[in-house]
């Protein structure tokens, strides 16, 4: 089932390879973000911390950071088109990392904010100013994954990992759903 859904998920979002011909502004806007706004596990990255995306995107590309869609899609990029895609996701408004509020029934939020705040608020701040990206309002499925990899992963290239690991590896499976719990209730931006 998992390789079905990666299948699909590639195939939606594997037009930005085949849309290389368009301006990098149009590309992210019809192609990358079609992923990274509707695809349940795929991160919100508008607004993202410019250094942070440069670093994430150019491990992509040079297959450090193991990932079956986005290593295919990040492949034939030079540097420049990766800084620009870069640059161009970063200045759009933080505002579009917001998903929707999920319900939550098998999780503690207000233990979440707990764990959040001894553990996780010095380098993820509700703007790109962090030194790690912005997950408030993110996706709880992709949040619980992404904690998940911290535990049972190691890229060396990536030193984030260093402080992660020591942050993630002694939460339990419940805490883990406490904390995205917590980071799906906030919000970037409030309505207007």
């Amino acid at each position: 089932m998992r390789s079905a859904v990666f299948i699909v998920v590639g195939l939606f979002c594997f037009n930005l390879f085949a849309q290389r011909n368009k301006p990098i502004p149009e590309m992210v806007e019809t192609d990358c973000m079609g992923c990274h706004m509707n695809v349940m596990n795929a991160p919100l990255m508008a607004g993202q911390n410019r250094d942070f995306l440069e670093f994430e995107l150019f491990n992509f590309r040079d297959y450090i950071r193991d990932h079956e869609i986005m290593n295919q899609v990040m492949e034939d990029f030079t540097d420049s088109e990766v800084m620009e895609i870069a640059a161009y996701i970063s200045k759009l408004s933080l505002c579009h990392t917001q998903t929707p509020v999920e319900e939550h029934p098998d999780a503690n939020v207000k233990k979440g904010e707990e764990i959040f705040n001894k553990s996780c608020f010095d380098c993820h701040k509700k703007d790109n100013l962090g030194i790690g990206p912005v997950i408030h309002g993110q996706k709880t499925g992709y949040l619980e994954d992404a904690i998940k990899s911290f535990q049972s992963s190691w890229y060396e290239p990536r030193p984030s990992r260093v402080n992660m690991r020591s942050q993630t590896d002694m939460l339990s499976d419940q805490d883990i759903k406490d904390v995205a719990a917590y980071l799906n209730d906030q919000k970037i931006c409030e309505e207007k």
